[in-house]
């Protein structure tokens, strides 16, 4: 990463109240250690380095440490083994609901980043953003406080408008959109529902749903829509 300049940064976060004793306590989730490292970095250049850090590659590991302590804020990708990137926020907030949530990822924010700050995330970073957003937003996520970036503020104002799709993935429910992502991987009626735990005909009815939706008739033409908005088939199922 490049080095980023820190200076007017306000780090009152750990200085004052009850954080002055008691350092920030955060987990970083991403299965690259070089991602996981790097990140470690910039949270410590801006929070300050008393800051304890954890890992975690999964999001099976991100729950199992959550369960076992108490951590002030958690940053993640969602595209880790072991993990249902759609059910991850809901899963983290139900066990530690005073967690602060920033989302870092690949996922084009078009398509994902409203759907994770309805479940409860306080910030969305792109890995394609300048350094300095993702510093920007460790530190006002930190605190408690929604971070949205200028990129995505039309994007949000669109959705909050609520008259206005960004993509057409946006009609689709959240149930409807974690069937298409599967489509999208190549799993057919019988594994979607393994997946999800519903019944083959249920999630041939939601197969139907999703069609209809994004007007489609076909696994080709929904491909060809994941392309044209950036939706990789890199979606990992919660076993």
């Amino acid at each position: 990463m490049k080095c980023i300049n820190f200076s007017h940064y306000d780090q009152t976060v750990i200085l004052k109240g009850p954080v002055a004793y008691m350092p920030l306590s955060i987990i970083i989730a991403d299965d690259h250690q070089l991602v996981r490292k790097g990140l470690q970095m910039v949270v410590k250049e801006v929070l300050g380095f008393s800051v304890n850090v954890e890992f975690a590659e999964t999001g099976r590991e991100v729950i199992e440490k959550i369960t076992g302590r108490e951590f002030d804020m958690l940053i993640t990708d969602l595209n880790m083994p072991e993990t249902n990137e759609l059910a991850l926020i809901p899963d983290i907030l139900r066990i530690r609901p005073k967690l602060k949530i920033l989302v870092v990822t690949m996922k084009p924010d078009k398509v994902f980043a409203a759907r994770f700050f309805r479940e409860g995330a306080l910030g969305y970073v792109n890995k394609t953003e300048p350094d300095q957003v993702l510093a920007e937003a460790i530190q006002v996520v930190s605190q408690g406080r929604r971070y949205i970036s200028r990129s995505q503020s039309e994007i949000f104002s669109n959705a909050l408008i609520g008259n206005v799709a960004n993509t057409p993935f946006d009609k689709l429910s959240k149930r409807e959109f974690e069937v298409a992502l599967l489509l999208l991987k190549g799993y057919g009626a019988l594994e979607v529902a393994n997946a999800l735990s519903i019944s083959a005909s249920t999630a041939s009815s939601f197969r139907c749903r999703v069609f209809d939706k994004l007007e489609i008739k076909n696994l080709l033409e929904l491909n060809h829509l994941a392309q044209m908005y950036q939706i990789g088939s890199d979606f990992e199922a919660e076993s």
